[in-house]
């Protein structure tokens, strides 16, 4: 039996020289692909500029928690850049202030390609969140007028965002809105020039 079992396993015996030249190619393989995630980095999607011009309210709520009244909304943009999403995160804080007239305003900007479901967007999905209180003291979820915070990073192909968490300053958050465009709505000018 002990034969029999020893002949077996020698049918299956391999070379040192084998298991040494399949680990070498092995780890070659294993390697290039790492190489080359580290040298180009996350897919990135190529959108068109009618897609970084263009967007949407995915979800928005209306509540009153306190006595104060608060609107949260998630945006699809095709912003891709920091600098473009917090733009369009600021131009729309704005205009969701103005039209609705809430003591708080939270904005959180989703990738153009990202997941849709609502359970799905949270986490790395969510590229830039704006908070604004036109009148801090109107409110105790905050003291400032602004808050911004982003993962800088552009989104990958699936519409998740890796990169640190920043946050900016109340000078950079004055110089962004300098540079931000007329408040309109989100994206409907846009959307029906494209559509035409």
């Amino acid at each position: 039996m002990a034969k029999a079992t020893y002949r077996l396993f020698a049918v299956f015996r391999m070379s040192r020289k084998l298991v040494l030249i399949t680990g070498g190619v092995l780890m070659l393989l294993g390697a290039s692909g790492t190489a080359a995630l580290i040298v180009k980095g996350p897919f990135e999607a190529a959108f068109s500029q009618a897609d970084i011009d263009y967007c949407e309210t995915v979800h928005e709520a209306r509540f009153t928690r306190g006595g104060e009244r608060r609107l949260i909304a998630i945006i699809r943009t095709g912003s891709t850049s920091p600098e473009d999403r917090i733009r369009t995160g600021l131009r729309l804080a704005q205009h969701f202030a103005e039209v609705e007239q809430p003591d708080l305003v939270t904005l959180q900007l989703v990738a153009l390609n990202g997941p849709e479901n609502r359970a799905e967007l949270r986490g790395p999905t969510i590229g830039t969140e704006i908070v604004y209180a036109a009148n801090p003291n109107r409110t105790r979820a905050t003291d400032r007028v602004w808050e911004v915070r982003y993962l800088d990073a552009r989104p990958t192909e699936l519409g998740f965002y890796f990169g640190p968490r920043r946050s900016l300053d109340e000078p950079a958050i004055a110089a962004a809105l300098q540079e931000v465009e007329t408040v309109h709505a989100c994206g409907e000018e846009k959307v029906a020039a494209a559509s035409d």
